[in-house]
């Protein structure tokens, strides 16, 4: 009798721990649907790309993606000659108006050669700089250890005439600095964030390949500025590189995972968090005297999502697309695959559960 005793315990228990474990796994799955079903009809309404770190947008119709971001969004950075450090515009605003375009020439559908041509819009009238070179000299050209943040990336440097066309714009001694080309470029995303082994934090940008905004995020910013009598912004100020439409409330892109642009997949990673940038008007390279949008923000948008003890202002989504192929246009619809757990928590336990029973249940890749 206690043996069938013990039995019918053990069975009680189990029943228990299945009746347990399934009303979790519905918890999660009804949540996974909530998710999916919150933002409908979203679509992408600009694509943007930066040629060179912390000057003007290239605004696009049609993106290519590659495994260090969309093909040549910051492949070029302005290098402090004395440091070897990437400049922006953080300390120099004015690299706001140094406005540059990329022509690049194929054969049989494989880019051959480039042409960097850069103006800027503080002098129209001045020189415009010219840079052209074969994508098979690159690796011929000597190499520069380029630091960004906390990263060494090994570059190519461009011509003395380059360096001189920056140095007398920016009145600081440096010089102008190239991936090596996508396939040679290597700079890993932070372990932490990467979706699979290899993830690339992009060419030179700040550590991911892809920013994503919202339409409603920056209308909603607006409405608080027009509110303190404070000038109105455009999105530019944050330097997106997709921006969409149609999200069901402002900063609703702070709950979303796992999304799909058109038929490619993106794995939102982690919420962007933003330094003086944004105080900097990208018509004119004049920063905001008041600290605005970033004053404003501070009081909405400041949260402790990334380190518990580090309380930032946060404008975007930081993007990893594990596919490294394919484009995506201006119009593409967006639709979110998976969810987060909470508001800006992306990289927690619970939101990779809920990728994790996601993908076996719609299977595909993140």
């Amino acid at each position: 009798s206690n043996e069938r005793a013990e039995m019918a315990l053990s069975l009680h228990l189990l029943l228990l721990a299945l009746g347990s474990t399934a009303l979790a796994l519905l918890a999660i799955l009804g949540k996974i649907l909530l998710s999916r079903s919150k933002d409908r009809g979203v679509t992408v309404t600009r694509l943007c790309v930066y040629p060179i770190k912390s000057c003007g947008a290239t605004e696009l119709q049609e993106a290519e993606i590659t495994r260090i971001g969309f093909r040549w969004d910051r492949a070029f950075v302005v290098v402090d000659e004395s440091t070897n450090e990437f400049m922006s515009q953080r300390k120099l605003p004015k690299m706001a108006l140094i406005q540059p375009s990329v022509e690049a020439k194929e054969e049989q559908g494989v880019e051959v050669s480039v042409t960097l041509r850069v103006k800027s819009r503080a002098s129209p009238s001045a020189e415009e700089l010219e840079e052209s070179f074969k994508l098979s000299e690159v690796l011929k050209m000597e190499k520069v250890n380029v630091k960004v943040w906390k990263d060494t990336i090994v570059a190519a440097r461009l011509s003395d005439s380059a360096a001189k066309w920056f140095s007398e714009r920016l009145g600081k001694s440096c010089y102008l600095a190239v991936t090596l080309g996508e396939k040679e470029h290597s700079r890993l995303a932070p372990k932490k964030y990467q979706v699979s082994p290899g993830d690339q934090a992009g060419a030179f940008s700040d550590g991911y390949p892809f920013l994503l905004a919202s339409e409603e995020s920056i209308a909603m910013v607006n409405a608080r500025l027009r509110m303190k009598k404070e000038a109105t912004i455009e999105i530019d100020r944050f330097r997106p590189n997709i921006v969409v439409k149609g999200v069901s409330e402002p900063f609703g892109e702070d709950m979303w995972a796992w999304i799909r642009i058109g038929q490619i997949g993106f794995r939102a990673v982690k919420p962007c968090s933003r330094c003086v940038m944004p105080t900097v008007d990208q018509k004119t390279g004049i920063r905001n005297k008041n600290n605005q949008p970033s004053k404003e923000m501070k009081l909405f948008r400041y949260f402790n999502w990334v380190k518990p003890e580090t309380w930032e202002v946060f404008f975007g989504q930081n993007l990893i697309c594990s596919q490294q192929t394919g484009k995506i246009r201006v119009g593409d619809p967006v639709s979110v695959v998976c969810g987060t757990s909470a508001a800006g928590r992306q990289s927690t336990l619970m939101t990779r559960i809920m990728i994790f029973v996601t993908k076996i249940f719609c299977g595909g890749r993140a």
